[in-house]
This record gives structure tokens, sequence and C-alpha cells, in this order.
């Protein structure tokens, strides 16, 4: 079922490529990393206080989303431990990077991650998930 995944994740994503601004692949990897981590005791861990064995990420909270997604999908990657999810957190973080280059809304600000808001690792992947959707919409909107 992963393999199957994968292999029509990375046949497809070409297509999207082509797609300025589609976040279709993004949503659909974001669901299935949000799925796959839901039970996941780390994963949904409290980032209030001072608390060291949870892995607390910048969920950006202004229209300057870029820098808090690549600084906290760069530590997932990193602090993952489940290998079969390496390659899904590797094409969303290479998805954000695409939608940046090509000055999406939402994705193409320059300034630091100046986030109000610490959250887990599924907040953080809810709050991607949210930016995939409202950047599909708002493309939908312009397509004739």
């Amino acid at each position: 079922m992963l393999v199957t995944y994968i292999l029509a994740s990375v046949l497809l994503f070409g297509s999207v490529l082509g797609q300025r601004c589609s976040t279709i692949w993004g949503i659909r990897d974001t669901n299935y990393l949000i799925e796959n981590l839901k039970d996941d005791p780390p994963s949904k861990c409290s980032c209030s206080g001072n608390v060291t064995s949870c892995l607390c990420l910048s969920v950006p909270t202004d229209d300057c989303t870029t820098p808090c997604y690549h600084e906290g999908l760069l530590q997932l990657t990193n602090a993952t431990q489940k290998p079969r999810l390496m390659p899904v957190f590797h094409r969303v973080k290479k998805i954000v990077g695409i939608l940046k280059n090509n000055t999406c809304p939402s994705f193409s600000c320059e300034k630091p991650c100046n986030q109000t808001m610490a959250g887990n690792t599924l907040s953080f992947l809810k709050s991607l998930l949210g930016m995939f959707q409202k950047t599909e919409m708002r493309g939908q909107k312009s397509r004739p």
C-alpha cells in the first residue's frame, strides 16, 4: 500500500510541478502525515510551559508563512523516527519550496519566521494543511 502511494505520488508530482500554485499533492501528503501521526504520543504532546520531550514547532500566525513552514519541515525531517514517512516529509518540504519559487500567495514571503505560537507536530501539520487548502481554493477561483 505504501509503495503504491509513493509510486503514484512520484509519478504525479511531476505533473503538479507544471501547475504554478497547485497544492493538491501538498494537501494529499499532509493529510497522509496527519493520519499516520495522529496516534503518535510525541506528535500530539503539549507545547505549553517548559517541556523537553516534545518537538515544538513555529506555527505561523501572520501572512508570512514560508519561513516558519520551511524551518518546521526541516526540524521534522531531522527528528522523525519513522523512516517510511521520510519521503513524504521531503516531498512536502519540496512543495513548499516550489510554491515559494513560483511566488505563490502566502508562500512567497522572505521575512524571518515571526511566530507567536508554538505547536506540536500535529498542530503544525494542520496549520500547513489549512494554508495548502487556502492556496488551492484561491487557484480554483482564478481558473476559468
